[in-house]
């Protein structure tokens, strides 16, 4: 049978347990060179009346780890390679109609940005056998070498009007040229803002920072104030953030992609270190959240600017994009808050959990804030 002195050893050194846990969980999930999960690729599509033009800007690393010429190759490298790039694009976007496959004829690829942010844009022609009907388009590039890419597909058809897509790994293809139902716009844009929130490690950090004192306002208080409390920080969040991405999204407000990037970085830091310096009793307060909410709802809108909304449903997919974003972020309070709430039980939840938890928080706030900062 386990001694008193024993039980009360266990009791102390579970939240020190718990706290190595999570920052063993934070290394594991984030590291300081990507706060997003997954690479990325852009293709604009214009319709036509004999097929399709595809304008394609993929980052040149991925390109590179794609044609088996290494992760350490310098974007200037890919350079004596363009015969090699313009076959593997030809051949691994594939656009089809209904009468049969459409041939390609590639141009020469590009070089764009430098060191990490340098990109290959190329572009492709297609000519579709008559009758064309609709036009089905194939991603099979990335893909095998990062299942977590992402293929952002912005098509303009004949009349002007503009669609939206995501490829993935388990959804390679999409029909252009069709209208989705507005159905189809609330359920993608749904998933967009609930997958962005998840595998954006930097908001998650951000919204655990504000809320991890709760745990000591339940054991002071109750739960039910906790949650009035978290509630409040919540809804203040969403309010800042809705704000500021509406804003940018509907093209009110501009910012630089880069500052916002580094501001976001920097909320972490300053409300992490908070934590630490005082931590109190309480969650964050209301104003605080809503404050950095405003700068993280501009990097909310990067992703729509990377996606576009569709003419025909633009607001409906706003709105959809970020109510993924609400229920994510609900899903996320709830899931941490019941685990918080039972640490809270044990001597040095204050130190090891509250403290240092942020303190881990704020060290990959610093390493991404001095990350972007590199080349200003």
């Amino acid at each position: 049978m386990m001694s008193l002195r024993t039980r009360s050893l266990l009791r102390r050194s579970l939240p020190g347990c718990a706290a190595a846990l999570l920052g063993l969980g934070l290394c594991l999930t984030a590291t300081p060179a990507a706060a997003h999960a997954g690479s990325s690729k852009r293709i604009q599509a214009q319709l036509q009346d004999s097929g399709a033009t595809l304008q394609v800007e993929v980052d040149a690393i991925d390109a590179a780890m794609a044609l088996g010429l290494g992760a350490t190759l310098e974007p200037e490298e890919l350079r004596p390679h363009g015969m090699l790039v313009r076959s593997w694009l030809g051949r691994g976007l594939v656009v089809e109609g209904e009468s049969g496959p459409c041939q390609s004829i590639a141009g020469e690829p590009a070089l764009t940005g430098e060191g990490d942010e340098a990109a290959l844009t190329l572009q492709l022609q297609y000519d579709c056998p008559a009758p064309m009907g609709t036009i089905e388009l194939r991603d099979d590039t990335v893909f095998d070498e990062d299942p977590d890419h992402e293929t952002f597909v912005s098509v303009r058809g004949t009349g002007g009007e503009i669609e939206a897509h995501v490829l993935r790994n388990d959804a390679r293809s999409v029909s252009l040229g069709r209208t989705p139902a507005a159905t189809e716009t609330v359920s993608a844009f749904l998933y967009e803002g609930g997958v962005h929130l998840v595998t954006g490690y930097d908001h998650m950090l951000f919204l655990l920072s504000l809320i991890l004192a709760a745990g000591l306002l339940v054991r002071r208080e109750g739960m039910r104030p906790a949650l009035r409390d978290v509630a409040w920080v919540v809804t203040a969040f969403t309010l800042g953030h809705s704000i500021s991405l509406v804003a940018a999204a509907l093209g009110w407000v501009a910012l630089p992609s880069r500052w916002v990037e580094i501001a976001i970085a920097a909320s972490i830091v300053m409300v992490a270190l908070g934590n630490v310096a005082r931590p109190k009793a309480s969650v964050a307060r209301p104003w605080l959240a809503a404050a950095f909410g405003l700068v993280h709802g501009f990097g909310f809108s990067s992703v729509l600017a990377e996606l576009g909304l569709p003419t025909a449903h633009r607001v409906l997919a706003l709105l959809s994009f970020n109510v993924g974003i609400e229920l994510a972020q609900l899903l996320f309070v709830v899931a941490v808050l019941v685990p918080l709430a039972y640490l809270a039980r044990f001597d040095g939840y204050r130190r090891y959990v509250v403290q240092g938890a942020s303190l881990a928080i704020a060290c990959f706030g610093g390493m991404w804030l001095v990350e972007r900062s590199i080349g200003l």
